[in-house]
């Protein structure tokens, strides 16, 4: 299958002039798939990006949790998506504790927005998903629950890629991920922290909801990918830490990256 890969938003938390919080897109022939619709959505509408609103396929929008810096951009889908048929694909119940209708419709209403999510000029239907497969867009996607703040879910799409952003280090993500083309992961630290007696703290706390570069390395490394990509990076740290936890994870998994928003990987 012919795809390609983009992230849209590489931060979590705050967006900064160079990242976005997350947002990703998969480009398929059929379908157009976005997971999370953090403020790194809005790159949508930059002149590059023209053709992946053009073509008329199948749209479906995977959100991990409902943290704001990962549903911040439901609120640009109309100068996207107007009056297009759209699939929203929340976590199910079960597996946030929050019901998916009433928590988006709590959110998405006066007033936090003018309009109501029923009042946007949009055809939206929000079809939860629990944890296991999926036939969607014409592929299979699978859903696994993670350890965060919040529970946030991780997906896999047939053997190309697994998301997996906000999470604590997981031993079952390796085996969630085993013999994907690519794995897009989390590294809110380098981990180089948990080394220092100075630094210890942080990244104790880091962990409870947060992985390090060098576990996210230790993970694609276990689960035999091609590539790692580091996502949801702290906008707290500059270019050279960032550039740091790639060296990091690097030394565990060579074939680890750093993407800028808007960079394309083909699949």
């Amino acid at each position: 299958m012919n795809a390609k890969f983009t992230l849209l938003g590489t931060g979590g938390w705050i967006p900064t002039d160079r990242r976005e919080t997350t947002c990703a897109i998969l480009s398929m022939p059929e379908a157009l798939f976005i997971f999370d619709a953090g403020t790194g959505l809005s790159r949508l509408l930059e002149e590059r990006f023209r053709p992946e609103l053009e073509l008329g396929r199948e749209v479906h929008i995977f959100l991990s949790h409902y943290h704001l810096d990962h549903i911040a951009g439901l609120v640009y889908l109309p100068a996207m998506f107007k009056s297009r048929k759209l699939y929203l694909h929340p976590p199910a119940a079960h597996i946030t504790g929050s019901d998916p209708e009433e928590t988006i419709n709590a959110i998405i209403r006066k007033p936090f927005n003018p309009q109501a999510l029923d009042d946007l000029p949009l055809d939206l239907s929000i079809v939860p998903v629990c944890e296991g497969p999926h036939t969607v867009g014409g592929v299979t996607v699978q859903i696994r629950k993670q350890i965060h703040a919040d529970p946030s879910v991780a997906f896999r799409v047939n053997d190309l890629l697994v998301f997996a952003t906000d999470t604590a280090d997981d031993e079952g993500t390796a085996a969630f991920a085993m013999g994907v083309k690519m794995l897009v992961h989390e590294a809110w630290i380098d981990g180089v922290e948990e080394d220092d007696p100075a630094t210890e703290r942080i990244a104790r706390e880091a962990y409870i909801a947060h992985t390090s570069a060098r576990q996210a390395a230790a993970c694609a490394a276990g689960a035999g990918v091609e590539k790692l990509v580091l996502c949801h990076l702290n906008p707290l740290r500059g270019a050279k830490y960032h550039e740091q936890m790639l060296l990091s994870a690097q030394k565990i998994f060579p074939g680890t990256v750093i993407l800028e928003d808007g960079e394309t990987v083909e699949l």
